[in-house]
């Protein structure tokens, strides 16, 4: 019989607890009953498999990503904060970001989140074809910062050396002669914030997609700091 109070949203509301505090990967199903104080078959009553446990989680956290978007605002105002609440509501659930990108869409939030990213270009004049790559190249950066964000920090949780401390430590045993912009930007370059990589990267790719989209749309310029772009 099913365990009292036992249900398939109780059983993914425990899984995206567990994917919160330990990362994506750190779900089982030996984990989950452990959580749910329940056997490991129990939970095969309301998830198929693994698989089929992931898709959920990974569902239900798109359905926290919650982008605050202004019918009435310039469409990169909205890009820009569809990224910044996309890549926040990733970086809850470690390894998220790089499961759905060797995964793909886990259910309707993905379709959700692109509706939402879609509807400000559309709607400021974006033909249908520069709308999609546009979409495709603002999701590709969210997605492949946030991963590379994860990994920094799983680095640091393990322990691990800093590939950054490690090549500014380097710089002083290199040739400045033979790699004299390695030098000079060096330091620079791997002590960048995440916060900074990502904005000046979401800068640059908006700029360039208004710039490309048709010669008319209003250039975002460099707003990185700007909360509310009208």
């Amino acid at each position: 019989m099913p365990a009292a109070g036992l249900d398939r949203d109780a059983v993914v509301g425990a899984a995206l607890d567990i994917a919160a505090e330990g990362g994506f990967a750190a779900m089982s199903m030996r984990v989950l009953a452990e959580r749910l104080s329940v056997t490991p078959m129990a939970i095969y009553r309301y998830v198929a498999n693994r698989e089929a446990l992931n898709r959920f989680v990974a569902d239900e956290a798109g359905k926290l990503i919650q982008p605050r978007l202004d019918p009435d605002a310039v469409w990169h105002r909205n890009a820009r904060e569809w990224a910044r609440a996309q890549r926040s509501g990733l970086r809850r659930f470690p390894g998220l970001a790089a499961w759905l990108t060797a995964n793909g869409p886990a259910g309707e939030q993905a379709y959700r989140l692109l509706d939402d990213l879609a509807g400000s270009m559309l709607k400021a004049g974006f033909d249908d074809e520069t709308a999609a790559r546009t979409c495709s190249m603002i999701m590709s950066w969210v997605f492949s910062r946030v991963s590379v964000e994860d990994a920094a920090d799983a680095r640091a949780s393990q322990a691990i050396p800093s590939r950054a401390r490690a090549f500014v430590s380097g710089l002083a045993a290199i040739d400045g002669d033979r790699y004299p912009a390695a030098s000079r930007i060096g330091d620079r370059f791997f002590t960048l914030s995440m916060d900074t990589v990502f904005e000046s990267g979401l800068d640059a790719l908006l700029t360039g997609c208004a710039a490309g989209a048709n010669g008319s749309l209003e250039l975002p310029g460099n707003r990185s700091s700007t909360a509310d772009e009208r």
